[in-house]
């Protein structure tokens, strides 16, 4: 893959980053800060892609200006998503809904502050990643793909309901998004079936955030049992789903999707 057209996409995704960044900036709409983080993630993967793939080895630590102001976003999204929780839930419960909406609006206010300071960091993180992409052999490529998946499903048979599950799903996350920038490099030489592996690590999504919700009921400050029970046995039926898909895990990830259906 040469340097011109790793440039390309990182320029392509970090326009839509910026972007994200500035609608949230002026509105403060939550739309727009969830999709700023997603796309942060998308060049998270994408610069893990391309550092384990080259001889460059320094992409992630340029890139960790980034990830702060990534974790700043987090804790805004964190209250808001917890509000979700509690009308899904039908909590009842004055005080926790006060304390989240307070931190989403305290957060807002100190996440705009400082949006020029952002918006810089973002172009200078921009610049020295630009300078520090190189050329990657498509060989590397297409090893790195079949060693990912070799250890993944490694992971799969042995990790269980564990936050090593979460693991899988960020290691297939890294191989999903990165495909159209693969496909050329694995043509001939490894299949890759992207609708199974979205279809696992999204049902794996589903599971990770049962475990965020029980955590949340769990806590001293909720401590609402009937809905952690309720979250149990939705999350139960969730495992299920994910031990029958990913059963056969390899075959399943490197046949196409036509193929599979039809054996």
């Amino acid at each position: 893959m040469k340097k011109k057209k790793e440039l390309k996409y990182l320029d392509k995704e970090w326009k839509e980053m910026r972007a994200h960044l500035m609608v949230f900036l002026e509105q403060g709409d939550q739309g727009a800060l969830h999709k700023f983080r997603v796309q942060i993630k998308k060049l998270k993967a994408m610069l893990i892609f391309f550092q384990s793939t080259s001889k460059q080895h320094s992409l992630m630590k340029y890139f960790k200006p980034v990830k702060k102001i990534f974790k700043q976003a987090g804790q805004i999204r964190d209250a808001y998503m917890n509000l979700q929780l509690s009308e899904r839930y039908k909590l009842k419960n004055e005080a926790f809904e006060l304390s989240q909406k307070k931190t989403i609006e305290d957060g807002i206010g100190l996440f705009r502050q400082n949006g020029k300071k952002f918006t810089k960091t973002i172009k200078k993180a921009h610049n020295k990643l630009a300078k520090q992409l190189s050329k990657i052999d498509n060989d590397s490529i297409a090893d790195y793909y079949e060693q990912q998946l070799q250890q993944i499903s490694v992971n799969l048979a042995v990790s269980g309901f564990t936050d090593d599950m979460h693991t899988n799903r960020k290691l297939i996350k890294i191989l999903v998004y990165n495909h159209k920038l693969a496909d050329k490099a694995l043509n001939g030489s490894l299949n890759f079936n992207t609708e199974y592996l979205d279809k696992l690590q999204d049902n794996i999504g589903k599971w990770h955030d049962n475990i965020v919700a029980e955590q949340l009921f769990s806590s001293p400050e909720l401590n609402d049992k009937p809905v952690v029970t309720k979250i149990k046995k939705i999350n139960a039926n969730v495992e299920r789903k994910i031990r029958s898909i990913a059963n056969d895990f390899l075959h399943k990830a490197t046949t196409r999707e036509k193929e599979l259906v039809l054996n």
